[in-house]
């Protein structure tokens, strides 16, 4: 009888534990892409050099579930993205500086997550753009956040559920700062809608970096020299980015057309910066799933600056991939950009030629045009 009944007590403890397992979750995850890439100019000469997230991304993070009961969970995210080169920190440096939020889901109110995150445009508007096929095919200098820079601390964002096949999400990033409710804030709304293969979404985010050094709730964005003060010079102003976007998928094929308006306003005294400088954009793009395992994407790009500087820039990029698995992805993407007008210098006091720069591509030519081929590799665990 002793025997039966120690039986009886594992069999029901054992049980006791798939449950809470199977109640609570928590997966470590990641990303690893690396490809070598050729640039026909950069500082007066080619670049043949090593460097990742040309297709996806290079992080790894844990991510975790706990089902409460009546349909209401806790959920949490913490992201770590990083340099696979060198091994550095990205994000400034930070130990989870692309995801850090905490919060409660549920399918009936939604979903409400504090802490450090993504803004309501990347997380509803980026995916019907041609981001998802690498930074080539994104803005020049990311000016309008499409290809997701920077993130928002301190905030707190709602996704609502789905209402036939309609989702919005709000954010607002406290400035923390005594006596100024509104200084160093961040906000953001969007609003998808897909029926079918059909989506169409749109949206804004506001962000303010006018504490000192430029501090403020959101990332600065200094990727190359399409953005003002993109060498290091500290940005104080705010950035108010409007986008839409339209995606239709049909069979194998995937079109979509984006717009975006960029407002970068500086609130500190720059020699050349001097008032707002306005980004507006328009892209399209479209893929064809050979078979299942090869896709080809082409797309093209227009800027144009104005204000103290103006500038237009043309890119044009194609790829393509190829699924070894549902895990492992090698790639090639080749990029050329023309740019005429006039751009800011490094530090914003003076007025410089405009430089050919392909997408969101960290290095900018030294003259009007620009090449890049990549060829690389990505993996996920």
């Amino acid at each position: 009888m002793k025997r039966i009944a120690l039986s009886g007590f594992t069999i029901a403890a054992l049980t006791a534990a798939s449950a809470a397992q199977a109640q609570n979750t928590v997966t470590l995850y990641g990303e690893l892409d690396n490809a070598l890439a050729y640039y026909n100019n950069v500082g007066h000469a080619s670049l043949v050099t090593l460097q990742g997230s040309d297709l996806t991304a290079n992080q790894w993070g844990m991510k975790g579930r706990e089902d409460l009961g009546g349909g209401l969970a806790t959920i949490f995210n913490l992201e770590n993205g990083f340099d696979a080169n060198t091994g550095k920190l990205k994000q400034g440096g930070r130990m989870f500086g692309k995801n850090a939020w905490i919060g409660m889901t549920s399918a009936t109110l939604g979903t409400v997550t504090i802490g450090r995150q993504l803004d309501t445009t990347v997380d509803l508007i980026q995916p019907l753009t041609a981001d998802g096929y690498g930074p080539a095919f994104s803005t020049p200098g990311d000016a309008d956040n499409n290809d997701n820079t920077f993130r928002v601390q301190n905030s707190i964002k709602y996704t609502s559920p789905t209402y036939s096949g309609l989702q919005y999400a709000l954010m607002y990033g406290l400035g923390g700062v005594a006596g100024s409710v509104s200084s160093q804030e961040t906000s953001s709304a969007s609003v998808v809608y897909t029926h079918a293969g059909f989506s169409a979404a749109a949206g804004y985010v506001f962000a303010k970096n006018d504490g000192a050094g430029g501090v403020g709730t959101a990332d600065t964005t200094a990727n190359n020299s399409v953005t003002p003060l993109y060498d290091g010079t500290a940005f104080v102003g705010s950035r108010l980015i409007s986008q839409a976007a339209v995606q239709y998928v049909i069979g194998g094929w995937t079109g979509n057309v984006r717009y975006s308006n960029a407002q970068w306003k500086p609130y500190a005294s720059y020699t050349a910066f001097t008032r707002k400088e306005t980004f507006n954009t328009g892209a399209a793009s479209l893929a064809y799933l050979v078979t299942p395992s090869v896709q080809v994407d082409a797309g093209y790009t227009y800027t144009k600056s104005s204000g103290a500087s103006s500038a237009v820039y043309h890119t044009v990029a194609a790829g393509a991939e190829y699924f070894f698995s549902k895990r492992t992805t090698v790639y090639a993407i080749g990029g050329y950009s023309h740019a005429h007008g006039t751009t800011f210098s490094a530090d914003g006091n003076s007025i410089v030629a405009a430089a050919g720069s392909v997408g969101d591509l960290e290095s900018s030519s030294s003259t009007p045009n620009q090449v890049a081929l990549i060829l690389g590799i990505t993996h996920k665990f």
